[in-house]
């Protein structure tokens, strides 16, 4: 007798849950979705954020909508995949995710690893009762063995001036002086005198710039290699004036690193092709960076002593 009661109970406490399941599934739509990724992105076209939404033979995630269509507050226990035949379930998820009544939630599941042409249905099982998530009523999923690295932005303080700032500031009005005070020797008489390998670098540097375009002629070594010296200079200085003023990505464009490259292009190529000259070389030889390895002849040409004898250029 003992044992006959005992399989009511169980009987009715299993029959209480099943209708339980049945009732809460019946008070929720579901539905799903394959996409690429868990997280959402812009849409520019419609100002809105969406999922990526793809083929089942290209999807990431399975990405799960419920919504409530009552007033009775209802967990989501667990969601997952089927195979072909609805026998075997491929992946189950974990989520007691709570949805609210009246409410709208979303999970997902990652399927990155599975071979979702032999995939049917999805499933879900859900229980009445629950509390929301502090953190969110959202639950994704990522895989936990792949890492993605991204470039982040650092918070850029406007108002913060750091030491970098000034340091760049400071090169920055040195370069200039030291230009000034070359193009005004009669006024800087005492520092010319101080520093003659700076003004060396200046005088050389500037003759360069008035033969902006000229190709035919000789130059010294002194001339080429400082100016591809001062070249070099600033352009470390304009990439850091760059990222520092209008706080770019390293890979993005920089415009006054851009700039300056653009202006000295051509009285770079034109030293070049004069200091060859002064070796007994056509100019045409600089042609040789393309092939990378040429760079090696080619260095060893800009460095050499001038040809004086018979030098046809």
């Amino acid at each position: 007798m003992k044992k006959i009661i005992c399989l009511i109970v169980i009987k009715f406490f299993l029959l209480t849950i099943s209708s339980a399941i049945a009732g809460c599934n019946d008070d929720t739509d579901r539905s799903w979705s394959w996409t690429k990724s868990s997280n959402l992105t812009w849409d520019r076209i419609s100002q809105t954020s969406k999922y990526q939404y793809t083929t089942k033979q290209n999807a990431r995630y399975m990405v799960w909508t419920f919504k409530n269509k009552t007033n009775n507050k209802i967990t989501i226990k667990r969601i997952g995949l089927y195979a072909k035949g609805n026998q075997t379930v491929m992946k189950e998820r974990k989520v007691d995710l709570y949805l609210k009544p009246f409410g709208v939630s979303r999970a997902t599941m990652y399927v990155g690893d599975l071979n979702l042409d032999v995939s049917a249905s999805g499933f879900s099982t859900c229980i009445y009762g629950g509390v929301p998530k502090k953190s969110s009523e959202r639950l994704f999923e990522k895989p936990s063995n792949k890492k993605k690295f991204t470039y982040k932005k650092s918070k850029r303080n406007e108002d913060n001036f750091t030491l970098f700032n000034l340091f760049l500031l400071v090169v920055s009005g040195i370069l200039i002086f030291t230009f000034i005070a070359a193009t005004k020797k009669n006024e800087y008489k005492s520092y010319i005198k101080n520093f003659p390998i700076i003004f060396d670098f200046t005088d050389n540097t500037i003759a360069c710039f008035k033969k902006y375009s000229t190709f035919s002629g000789k130059a010294s070594r002194k001339e080429f290699w400082y100016f591809y010296l001062f070249t070099v200079i600033v352009s470390i200085l304009t990439y850091f004036i760059d990222l520092s003023i209008f706080d770019k990505d390293p890979d993005g464009i920089l415009f006054i690193n851009t700039f300056f490259t653009m202006v000295t292009f051509l009285p770079t190529i034109a030293a070049g092709c004069r200091r060859l000259h002064d070796v007994n070389k056509s100019g045409w030889w600089q042609l040789l960076t393309i092939t990378v390895i040429g760079l090696i002849p080619l260095i060893i040409w800009l460095s050499s002593k001038p040809v004086k004898e018979k030098n046809k250029y």
